[in-house]
């Protein structure tokens, strides 16, 4: 019997996030008036008593359902007292990550109504303290402020035993806290006057001194022919930690930004509207006024305004969660800045908005072009003797022959065409040298690497002959035009051929080959050394690691950054006792790098 009961005065929902009907059981029809279906898509408070939707949504936010929430629900025209629990579970619909809510409902007093006009009655001959002592909110009835009754929710509210017999003839003045006293006096006087007063959050103290946080409603009422206030209580101490909480963590989170070593600032309609002190720092600015409002594009050149652009936009349409490049800002102070700039969806005012965080790369950029410089200049030195021996010989050539042509009385045009060759093969090399040691401004443009390659092995053929190496070039027809840095190609080139000659002290045979593959210019540099065992393989490339005495492991990390930073790929495959191969990929004529 209390089974059945107990189904057919529960009835259960399922709700979204934001408290919206998205299924209803079908005898919402008998406990509450209205269809199933008409429920669905309605908001659950809706159909709750406007003064118990706040009960029901701080309900709803704690973390701890083990209690009822006891609420009034409409049915028809009236209200119902009725009490709820919840549980949540995961949504097996879409991409399962959204939560819902199954509320059960049932009703506390059966078909018991109570009128929408007014919920306490106070009819003769009704026992009306047997009924206010069953109504689920904690409520008093004070006179001037003494309470003359306490239903059993209050007395359990305020910890007051099994009776009101602690609370009978109490100031409820003494309950509260004493910053909140005065409210409190001054609002029973405006009651007992005929003015309304609204609701109030004030802090009371239970009998055994712990305090809680109470919504105060109060309003006028005949008792026992006297005028007295219905006090009715509503425990909030649940709601204030959580408030607290949130509170605390706001703090915390914009003390995190305010603090942070990078900058964080918010974009709306292409204009700055916040920005936190490191960025102000970062763009030279004396203030926030500096900023806030300017146009973000007034910190850059074109170019770079066109890479930002593309990053904000992607964020706007909603294509990507986070958009992450390298772009290049112009502070006040005329100073570039290289930046990662990492963009991710927010929200400003309700308007779509883009948050974004700078970090500077100024110095990790100048460290970058330390490294390559010092590996530039350890290459050269390394050079130092074949170019030393391939200047030697040409100069040889050149001496013998104005020897010659000083003592002879014939002409001498056949020797002035040698003369001047040789000049031009020197002329030639200390180029090639210039351009490892002198530092070299970044600038991509269309550049043929098969010629490239040629001029590299030019420079590097006297040290592979004097250890014994041959290099063979073999070149595809194919066109080899890409988009690319020429000094820094140059540099990957000088790294992989020169490894190859190191790995064969006792000579041998480095093979290159270029070749067009799927629009993309493929190389490869071959040598037939000793190879590389698997467990140093894995470190290749990683800064400072080397196998050479007197290496310094940079070389093949700076190889590395330049391929990528030209969008290409670069694998290194080895294989004991057979030598190694690296195999390079790049795009051909693929826009600049970001």
């Amino acid at each position: 019997m209390d089974q059945q009961k107990e189904k057919t005065d529960s009835m259960y929902t399922v709700l979204n996030s934001h408290g919206k009907i998205l299924y209803a059981s079908a005898n919402t029809i008998d406990l509450m008036g209205v269809k199933n279906d008409e429920l669905i898509g309605n908001y659950f408070s809706d159909f709750v008593h406007s003064e118990d939707v706040q009960t029901l949504e701080s309900y709803m936010q704690n973390q701890h359902h083990m209690d009822l929430c006891t609420f009034r629900m409409r049915c028809g025209d009236d209200f119902v007292w009725a009490k709820a629990t919840l549980d949540y579970i995961r949504s097996m619909i879409g991409d399962g990550n959204r939560e819902e809510i199954v509320l059960k409902v049932i009703h506390c007093n059966g078909k018991q109504r109570i009128p929408n006009e007014q919920w306490i009655i106070n009819a003769d001959g009704m026992d009306e303290k047997r009924y206010l002592n069953n109504l689920p909110s904690p409520l008093l009835i004070t006179v001037n402020g003494i309470i003359q009754y306490a239903n059993k929710e209050a007395i359990a509210l305020l910890n007051a035993g099994t009776d009101d017999s602690k609370l009978i003839g109490l100031n409820s003045l003494e309950l509260i806290q004493d910053e909140y006293r005065e409210i409190f006096r001054n609002r029973i006087e405006r009651l007992q006057k005929g003015g309304k007063i609204g609701t109030v959050e004030q802090t009371w103290r239970r009998l055994d001194g712990v305090p809680i946080e109470i919504e105060v409603k109060t309003s006028s009422i005949q008792y026992e022919h006297k005028r007295a206030e219905l006090v009715v209580l509503l425990d909030i101490s649940a709601r204030k930690r959580f408030q607290k909480i949130l509170q605390k963590s706001r703090e915390r989170y914009q003390r995190l930004i305010q603090n942070s070593l990078d900058t964080i600032a918010v974009i709306h309609r292409n204009k700055w509207v916040f920005i936190n002190e490191s960025g102000v720092k970062l763009f030279q600015a004396s203030g926030y006024q500096d900023m806030l409002g300017k146009n973000y594009c007034h910190f850059m050149e074109e170019e770079q305004e066109k890479i930002a652009q593309k990053l904000i936009k992607e964020i706007l349409i909603g294509q990507s969660d986070s958009e992450i490049g390298e772009v290049i800002w112009r502070t006040y102070e005329n100073r570039l800045i290289y930046t990662e700039m990492v963009c991710i969806p927010t929200s400003y005012f309700g308007e779509p908005a883009v948050q974004v965080i700078l970090r500077d790369l100024s110095e990790k950029k100048k460290t970058e072009e330390l490294m390559l410089r010092s590996e530039k200049l350890s290459v050269a030195g390394q050079l130092a003797a074949g170019i030393a021996h391939e200047i030697r010989n040409p100069l040889t050539a050149i001496k013998g022959f104005l020897q010659l042509m000083r003592t002879k009385e014939r002409s001498s045009d056949q020797y002035f065409d040698i003369v001047f060759g040789e000049l031009n093969r020197i002329e030639l090399i200390l180029s090639e040298l210039l351009v490892l040691a002198k530092p070299q401004n970044s600038m991509f443009i269309e550049t043929d690497l098969k010629k490239l390659i040629l001029e590299v092995t030019t420079l590097l053929e006297t040290q592979a002959n004097l250890n014994g190496v041959f290099i063979e070039n073999v070149h595809s027809e194919d066109e080899s035009i890409l988009f690319g840095d020429p000094n820094q190609l140059k540099q990957v080139f000088i790294n992989l051929i020169k490894n190859s000659i190191d790995a064969m002290p006792k000579g041998g045979r480095v093979k290159i080959c270029t070749s067009l593959n799927q629009n993309q210019i493929k190389v490869t540099v071959q040598d037939e050394g000793e190879g590389i065992p698997e467990a140093v393989l894995k470190k290749m490339g990683d800064p400072f690691f080397t196998t050479k005495e007197k290496g310094t492991g940079l070389g093949l990390m700076i190889t590395y950054n330049i391929i990528e930073n030209h969008f290409g790929k670069v694998s290194l495959a080895s294989e004991k006792g057979k030598g190694t191969i690296f195999t390079i990929w790049f795009p051909i004529k693929e826009g600049r790098p970001v």
